[in-house]
């Protein structure tokens, strides 16, 4: 199925300007994360989380104080729908949690029957990490994001025969993990495991497709080895763009409707997905592919006069 036929698009002309555009992303985002921080959930924090459904629509500031008279430092939000009078609380990590794991949660919902009791509590739910589980679960995840993305550079540079390849759909991946992340932390979602599990996602669907463009490559330069690197990779970019969009595209639309329709839990996920497919395909036009243009050229010029010669 082709959208659109014979498409002849310069991509690679418009790379100094969208190269600069990504600078401007990045180190937007790492000066942002650098002072205003990350904002971890409680499975990398440690803490107690409390969600909790109020009988109508719950006054925060009634909450807070009830909140305040058992625990300090906590944080209250409203938690999905305002309709459905549901409110989050997040409680620091105490010593008394370390002997009696629901002790902060169950101090919470005593202190709001006792001075908020117009309004019960209708259902809740608690989830407590300690902090050295949670520390555990951060190193893990980091360490299982940088092995992923050595193994992937390892698999590319040896399918397509060049560390060449696989450096620059690296770079590219680096370009989308670190954008994304900025994002994430702009739009203050937590960092959480579905937003890890949404960022190897996303390093695996951009890599795949910064695949299938390669290997697009790669056919091409049989046919026609006489022809400028950035001309068969500029072709081949419009030869699969079809595939791009549709294959993009499909994905697209399916974690936008998780982000509006599938609810706070999975928000964080769907969030940093719609990101993450917009940035990832970019990237493999934009980066990866101007990224090898580049280094096949610096590697000519670094050839003897006679070798360029006889190219």
């Amino acid at each position: 199925m082709e959208i659109l036929r014979n498409p002849h698009y310069d991509f690679l002309g418009k790379t100094k300007i969208l190269l600069a555009v990504s600078v401007t992303l990045i180190v937007g985002g790492l000066a942002y994360i650098a002072t205003h921080g990350v904002k971890y959930g409680v499975e990398f924090s440690g803490g107690t989380q409390l969600v909790m459904r109020f009988q109508s629509r719950p006054d925060q500031d009634r909450v807070r104080a009830a909140v305040d008279k058992t625990t300090s430092g906590a944080t209250i939000q409203t938690y999905d729908d305002p309709q459905k009078n549901q409110i989050l609380v997040r409680l620091p990590h105490t010593a008394a949690a370390e002997t009696d794991l629901s002790a902060g949660a169950q101090s919470v919902l005593q202190s709001l029957k006792a001075t908020y009791g117009e309004n019960p509590v209708l259902e809740s739910s608690t989830e407590v990490v300690g902090p050295i589980v949670g520390a555990e679960l951060r190193r893990k995840a980091i360490q299982i994001t940088i092995f992923g993305l050595i193994f992937q550079l390892v698999y590319i540079a040896f399918r397509f025969g060049g560390a060449m390849w696989g450096t620059a759909a690296t770079i590219a991946v680096f370009h989308d993990v670190l954008i994304t992340l900025g994002l994430i932390v702009l739009f203050h979602y937590e960092i959480t495991l579905n937003v890890i599990a949404a960022l190897l996602t996303l390093v695996g669907y951009s890599q795949n497709d910064t695949i299938v463009i390669f290997d697009r490559v790669r056919e091409n330069l049989k046919q026609r080895r006489k022809e400028p690197l950035a001309k068969v990779i500029n072709d081949s970019v419009n030869q699969t763009l079809s595939r791009t969009i549709i294959s993009s595209g499909t994905t697209f639309l399916t974690v936008l409707a998780l982000l509006l329709f599938g609810g706070e839990v999975l928000r964080g996920f769907a969030f940093t997905m719609v990101i993450g497919i917009i940035v990832g395909t970019y990237s493999t036009i934009y980066i990866a592919s101007p990224i090898v243009v580049w280094w096949d050229g610096f590697r000519k010029k670094q050839r003897p006069p006679a070798a360029r010669a006889a190219l």
